[in-house]
């Protein structure tokens, strides 16, 4: 791909090896929603989990790096994304634990996949109708116990609405405007 960018960071102690481009979020740094996402990640023992709307890979790369016992489904409907994650999960040596895959949320994902954990940096562009749709397609999902992290710009108040009638949202930490929100399945 032309004009392509190396990201390099290290976070909690997992370095990062990146490649993006153009037609990217954040193609040509970490973006601080995730970065704040990642520092304040709560990971499953095992199990599979998702990373919804995954970009180039960063947080699913990072949650398989983090653990080697979780299988981790990457979706976007974004194809250079796509290619991109497939080629950082490569990268990073972790391409036999995750399965990247074209999804709007989990419509091409078969029905009997359920996981522990889901994580997401939503597009600020597709807005609430986004958190809506992850939100429906979320319960049933979800082992019981298991949670969505979610982290937002100045949508916490979105996020609680949306959520908060079929999930318990159990913690929020806020930092630089963005709030990294753990809502959990009882």
């Amino acid at each position: 791909m032309k004009d392509e960018y190396v990201i390099s960071e290290v976070i909690n102690g997992i370095p990062l090896t990146l490649v993006s481009s153009s037609g990217v979020f954040s193609k040509k740094e970490l973006d601080l929603g995730t970065k704040v996402l990642l520092e304040n990640i709560k990971l499953p023992e095992s199990g599979v989990v998702a990373d919804v709307g995954c970009g180039y890979g960063t947080i699913g790369i990072y949650l398989a790096l983090k653990n080697p016992n979780l299988k981790i489904y990457m979706v976007d409907i974004n194809y250079i994304a796509l290619k991109l994650a497939q080629k950082n999960a490569k990268i990073n040596g972790v391409h036999d634990r995750t399965i990247i895959m074209k999804s709007d949320i989990f419509d091409e994902i078969p029905l009997e996949v359920k996981f522990s954990a889901i994580y997401s940096n939503p597009p600020l562009s597709k807005g609430v109708n986004f958190l809506k749709k992850l939100e429906s397609q979320s319960f049933d999902r979800l082992v019981k116990n298991g949670w969505i992290q979610l982290v937002v710009y100045k949508g916490e108040a979105n996020v609680q609405k949306i959520f908060g009638q079929r999930f318990r949202i159990e913690s929020v930490k806020r930092k630089k405007g963005y709030s990294v929100i753990t809502i959990v399945k009882d």
